[in-house]
């Protein structure tokens, strides 16, 4: 991340035009958005989520949408609750969005940006800074790579997540599974409350994204302690949740 760090540093000039450089290869169809309108609620019957506060995610501008990441259906509880009607951006591995078959289609459809993995990424570096100069809505995983462990502790969070907010002044939106998704196993999925790293916006120090990831860290470990409760204490319930702790407010 470092060298994509070196090399966009002087990208405060990016261009806001519409996506250039082969943003989405192929041509928005029919087919394709019925797929997608066809997908999304199949999902919700296969792997049913429960979202605790919506009403968190307020913003229309730009933002980074971060997630825990579990498995590959981790992105469909924020498409389905958030994304009917807007666009956004996803940083997917290459893997997954490599040729032209139906599901690297699919993906590209849906706003996929790919990446490689394992070393510096220019190109898809520059897609997701231009997306977000654009004020459009970028995913992230942020620690880079699958929990396959099914644990609840999140693996070390990259820096371009800090990256990405710093130079363009966006604000990060946490999100967070309560654990993987199963075939019909009911599961939970909390909403933060958005936050920026402006402390971090005139800092010029060569650790400052570092700095800045520590504040995401400290914001995900306060996220997993309120959806634990949420879920373990108060059996799913933000009502009972938020009486045991004198919160005003309402889950939808």
């Amino acid at each position: 991340m470092a060298k994509v760090v070196d090399q966009v540093d002087n990208l405060a000039t990016i261009e806001t035009k519409q996506p250039q450089d082969g943003e989405r290869r192929y041509k928005n169809s029919l087919f394709y958005s019925i797929a997608i309108w066809v997908a999304k609620r199949l999902m919700y019957v296969l792997w049913p989520t429960k979202v605790f506060y919506k009403e968190r995610f307020n913003i229309e501008g730009r933002a980074i949408v971060t997630c825990n990441h579990y498995c590959r259906l981790d992105t469909n509880p924020i498409i389905r609750t958030f994304y009917e009607k807007r666009p956004f951006r996803v940083l997917l591995k290459e893997e997954l969005m490599r040729g032209d078959g139906f599901v690297s289609r699919f993906l590209d459809q849906i706003g996929g940006i790919p990446v490689h993995r394992g070393k510096a990424d220019i190109r898809a570096t520059k897609r997701a800074l231009r997306a977000l100069k654009n004020d459009e809505q970028l995913i992230i995983y942020p620690e880079g790579t699958r929990n396959k462990a099914d644990t609840k502790e999140m693996g070390p969070i990259k820096e371009g997540t800090a990256m990405f907010a710093i130079k363009t002044k966006s604000p990060i939106v946490p999100m967070m599974h309560y654990r993987c998704a199963k075939w019909y196993r009911k599961n939970y999925f909390i909403v933060g409350n958005p936050f920026t790293l402006e402390e971090f916006y005139d800092d010029k120090s060569a650790d400052v994204n570092m700095k800045a990831t520590k504040k995401i860290e400290q914001k995900y470990a306060e996220l997993r302690k309120e959806i634990d409760e949420i879920v373990e204490v108060y059996h799913g319930s933000v009502k009972k949740y938020e009486k045991a702790h004198a919160i005003e407010g309402k889950c939808k």
